[in-house]
């Protein structure tokens, strides 16, 4: 028997096989592709939103003595070639060249204080001296010169340095001023120029962002704030800085290419990371070594410890998927192979082997399977993304399930076959088929119980993966629909004795052929049920999400904006806030930071009207209990509290504060009322706050503004949280279509059945409308059972996957620790699917009536 002459007299079907094993093939090579492409987006995102010392590769070395002479830019030239000839193979490729992207190297001479400047006698200001590679490419001077060879004064190395201009203004430090510096050496500046970043925003500036403003630094138990600017020395001023040893600091700095660090390649990253700090002070010898100052290992570590979180969840969907794409696939193989029934029976009676039945429906199902899978496997490239193993081998897996498949349907024919009639007794199941399926619920149980108790997500860090409980929400989903199908033949037996009451016979019959279900029909039973779940299951997840990333945001910010400025707010400024487009509401407050008298604790001090500020609260979930004076839960059983700092205080706690904690990282909070401090910080109340006129109204330095739509947006829109959402979607998308799929292909497989009935019956006067109720009869209880099943497991499975699953990287941070009955979303999927299950059930029974009207009965 030719395959491809089966192909041509069945082409229909072979099309629908054709077009499910695509479908397959495509969504198994390219949801690896566009997730992988998504966690390194979300790889780079962390990266760039990084500081440089976490992301840069920096050997920090407190030298006393240079080896080979005076310090020259060569030298320190040298010591970089040293270290980039010590890096890994892994890491050089990672690497930015000498003196583009981050990299470069730097010397400075820190702590020295300013004496005076042109003979004023200056407190508090100090003025660090700075070399670094590159700076004449990174600076614009705007007044002056660039600084040249140093002097000498009265004994001591006179320096020439270029300032920044904002900082030089803000120092009181003019173009030619000589600044007198105290410390163990004589030491003296003068001002040769003042200058302007060029980019200040890249990652060189951010290296050294002492260069390009004024730090203010106070110390502890101090009163006041030293002022610290950087000045920048000349090349042949190395000599003269190589020889002042204290409180001199050489930084090499080896940028990372942040778009060629990628996840596949991150955990061989970590592993060179690791081998290069420990061959730093091999290659940098002699007194004070150095070492490696970067996070960069740490940073891929937690980017891996979330990747494995959104892994294991992902997995758990596509899995799903996968099983239930599988199983529309052997019901179209099933079909194909009963078209070949009668034709594999004859070559069955001329003495053909059982491998040569197999070899011919496996044939012909290749025939189909094949370009369909290859077909797939080429659209999968329009898909950006990364080539990873699973885009080729998923393919493969899914054209060899197929051929299996067909391959089995070689063991139908093990005995002479005879014509039956499937609708006439139901089927009984054989010992091995109970037992299987037997074993498959008990697997399902206890892996769900081992799931709950080890978790899914929540401890792959510590433990990896675990391909079983990966598995088990799948086998969960396949264990309640084999219980479905093997119990909901008995309400419709029920059914059809109270059908059997009425005088139409239409509801009857068509409800005992439901009861007797063709194999056909309940196989789709094991595909419609887990799409349904999986689709609700990821509806309210999704739901539940949304709902969380809110909750986050409110807590993040603690109103829908909110201003903290290092400067105090006035009443002036207040009013100018008031008058801002969009600003309803303007509640003012006090932070600061405070000790415990008991313990010396740090605590955060929120001196606010808390009646004011409970009212501001009342559109969001936050809420605040009536009582002046609140703590956070972790300072709830300490009774009184004592504050001290400039104006100690005795509060009693009137309540317990849930969620504003983390407005200012967690620290424990004390809410009290206003002390008449200055304002530091204000929350609003509004619509479409946005940050530019806020920060214009308050037209001071050092102050931020956090919106409520900024931080949501940046909670929702981060990479993790993108993918698992457009996972969801897609994936119930192709549940659908898969559930819609096995409907109609079970239909048409007992197409043949339900003809010669409906003949026979339309002898006895069945009208075509009575046909048509009838088909929508026999196959609507099948689905409204099936779906109502589907609904109740997808409801269920959040809660019962609940503590083994950990969904904060997609929520800022927040557990989900509960899922509320919204049924809205979930109930609409499954009506609509069950609708249109049934819609299609009559579509089939309109469309096969011409046919039925036909055939006469023999």
């Amino acid at each position: 028997m030719n395959a491809w002459t089966q192909v041509r007299v069945n082409r229909g079907v072979a099309a629908v096989l054709g077009l499910l094993v695509l479908s397959a093939c495509l969504l198994v090579a390219a949801v690896p592709k566009v997730t992988q492409t998504a966690y390194d987006d979300a790889l780079r995102v962390a990266m760039a939103g990084s500081d440089p010392s976490r992301a840069d590769l920096v050997v920090v070395s407190k030298r006393q003595s240079v080896p080979g002479g005076p310090l020259t830019p060569a030298v320190l030239l040298d010591a970089d070639r040293s270290f980039r000839a010590a890096l890994p193979p892994e890491l050089r490729p990672a690497v930015t060249a000498r003196d583009t992207g981050d990299s470069h190297y730097t010397v400075r001479k820190n702590e020295n204080p300013v004496i005076s400047v042109d003979g004023q006698v200056r407190s508090y200001q100090y003025l660090n001296l700075a070399w670094t590679s590159g700076a004449e490419r990174q600076v614009r001077y705007v007044e002056g010169r660039p600084p040249g060879t140093p002097g000498e004064l009265d004994g001591g190395p006179l320096f020439e340095v270029a300032l920044e201009r904002g900082a030089a203004e803000e120092m009181r430090m003019r173009v030619g001023a000589t600044v007198l510096l105290g410390g163990m050496q004589k030491l003296a500046a003068r001002v040769s120029g003042l200058f302007e970043p060029v980019g200040p925003g890249s990652g060189y500036w951010r290296h050294n962002d002492a260069l390009r403003r004024v730090m203010k630094v106070r110390k502890p138990g101090a009163d006041t704030d030293d002022w610290y600017a950087t000045g920048l020395v000349s090349d042949a001023a190395l000599p003269e800085l190589g020889a002042l040893y204290s409180n001199t600091t050489y930084r090499w700095v080896i940028g990372v290419d942040g778009p060629s660090v990628t996840t596949l390649r991150a955990p061989e990253l970590v592993e060179a990371v690791k081998t290069f700090r420990g061959a730093v002070p091999v290659v940098l010898e002699g007194t004070s070594p150095g070492a490696l100052d970067t996070a960069l290992d740490s940073l891929l570590q937690e980017h891996l410890t979330r990747l494995r979180v959104a892994e294991s969840l992902l997995l758990f969907v596509v899995a799903g998927l996968f099983t239930v794409a599988l199983g529309v696939i052997a019901l179209a193989v099933r079909l194909l192979a009963e078209r070949m029934r009668h034709g594999l029976v004859l070559m069955r009676a001329r003495g053909a082997s059982l491998a040569r039945i197999a070899a011919t429906t496996t044939g012909t199902v290749a025939a189909v399977a094949v370009p369909a899978g290859v077909a797939g496997y080429a659209l999968s490239y329009a898909l950006p993304g990364p080539l990873t193993l699973l885009v080729h081998l998923g393919p493969l897996a899914v054209v060899a399930a197929t051929a299996l498949l067909a391959a089995g349907q070689a063991l139908a024919h093990r005995w002479p076959q005879t014509d039956r009639r499937e609708d006439v007794a139901t089927s009984r199941p054989s010992p091995r088929r109970i037992t299987a399926e037997a074993a498959v619920v008990v697997l399902a149980l206890a892996g769900t119980y081992l799931l709950r108790q080890r978790g899914l997500t929540t401890q792959t860090d510590e433990r990896g993966f675990d391909p079983f409980l990966i598995l088990v929400p799948a086998g969960l989903t396949l264990a309640v629909a084999l219980v479905v199908l093997r119990c909901y033949p008995y309400p419709l037996r029920l059914a059809v004795r109270l059908a059997a009451r009425l005088r139409p016979a239409v509801p009857f019959l068509g409800l005992t052929l439901a009861a007797r279900a063709r194999p056909a029909a309940t196989l789709s039973v094991l595909i419609l049920l887990p799409a349904l779940a999986v689709a609700v299951f990821g509806a309210v997840v999704s739901g539940r999400l949304a709902t969380t990333q809110q909750t986050s945001a409110w807590q993040q910010v603690g109103a829908r904006a909110r201003l903290d400025s290092a400067l105090p707010i006035t009443p002036e400024i207040v009013e100018r806030i008031r008058r801002v487009p969009g600003v309803r509401e303007v509640v003012t407050a006090t932070r600061t930071v405070s000790l415990l008298r008991t313990d010396l604790q740090r605590v955060v001090v929120l001196a606010v009207d808390t009646r004011a500020y409970r009212d501001l609260l009342r559109e969001g979930p936050l809420t605040l209990p009536d009582a002046p004076v609140l703590v956070s839960p972790d300072l709830a059983d300490r009774g009184p509290i004592e504050l001290l700092g400039p104006s100690p205080r005795a509060l009693t706690p009137g309540g317990i504060v849930t969620g504003l904690p983390r407005v200012y990282g967690g620290a424990p909070l004390v809410i009290a009322p206003p002390d008449g401090s200055p304002v530091n910080t204000v929350f609003l109340d509004g619509d479409d706050l946005d940050p530019g006129p806020l920060l214009a109204a308050v037209n001071l330095q050092d102050t931020q503004v956090t919106t409520l739509d900024g931080v949501l947006s940046g909670i929702a829109g981060a990479p993790f949280t993108a993918t698992i959402e457009r996972a969801f979607t897609v994936v119930t998308l192709a549940l659908a279509g898969y559930a819609l799929a096995a409907v109609l292909v079970a239909l048409v497989t007992g197409g043949a059945d339900r003809t010669g009935a409906l003949s026979h019956l339309r002898a006895l006067g069945l009208s075509t409308a009575q046909a048509r109720r009838l088909t929508v009869l026999e196959i609507s209880p099948m689905i409204v059972l099936t779906a109502l099943a589907g609904l109740l497991l997808g409801l269920a499975l959040p809660a019962v996957l609940g503590p083994g699953v950990d969904l904060s990287s997609y929520t800022g941070g927040l557990a989900v620790e509960v899922y509320p009955a919204d049924l809205t979303t979930p109930v609409l999927l499954t009506v609509g699917l069950a609708v249109a299950a049934v819609l299609g059930a009559f579509a089939y029974a309109a469309l096969g009536r011409p046919s039925a009207e036909r055939r006469r009965p023999t």
